[in-house]
């Protein structure tokens, strides 16, 4: 039996995720450029500092990506992917002055891998004529995407250290969970 054709996706469906893409990837730009900078082990600042700097390319990928319509208005399709995402964005921006462990658990157990799901789902609705620009975008994002989330494990890993360290990342992952269900 063979697998049944994937319909035409339109831009109607097709910009509101990639505005939502653009947000997500603005707003890990954000905290992991400000968290960077806070960052107690130099080994993790150096890693958010890079991973700010390809998701703020990211964002004027995703941009770019948009269609220019006046019909559509595509720059107004640049919002959270749902109200989870605001919520727990709330949530992330409150860490701010918590441990190395809590940040890093926050983003590479909660923020960084929906984002790849994110990409992911996109990339699997795709593939009718005019998507080679949109893949290409993906392509790379998705590249960038994994290296980050590898090293953010590591470094994740790294700060934990006690179990102090690990009850506060698990506290911030399950908050973060508890958020992306409300």
């Amino acid at each position: 039996m063979t697998e049944a054709a994937q319909p035409f996706v339109g831009l109607v469906e097709v910009v509101p995720r990639i505005g939502a893409l653009a947000w997500v990837s603005d707003q890990l730009f954000t905290i992991q450029g400000t968290w960077a900078e806070t960052m107690e082990s130099p080994a993790a600042a150096v890693h958010l500092a890079t991973a700010s700097r390809h998701h703020g390319s990211h964002v004027g990928l995703w941009s770019d990506a948009l269609p220019d319509s006046p019909v559509l208005d595509a720059a107004s399709h640049i919002s959270p992917p749902n109200p989870e995402w605001q919520v727990a964005l709330a949530a992330v921006h409150e860490l701010t002055a918590s441990s190395d462990a809590a940040r890093m658990a926050a983003l590479y157990r909660g923020l960084v891998p929906r984002h790849l799901s994110l990409v992911d789902a996109l990339a699997e609705r795709l593939g009718g004529p005019g998507d080679a620009h949109i893949q290409r975008v993906l392509s790379i994002v998705r590249r960038d995407v994994v290296a980050d989330l590898t090293g953010g494990h590591r470094q994740l890993e790294t700060t934990l250290g006690d179990d102090e360290g690990i009850e506060m990342a698990l506290s911030t992952v399950k908050a973060l969970d508890q958020a992306f269900r409300t």
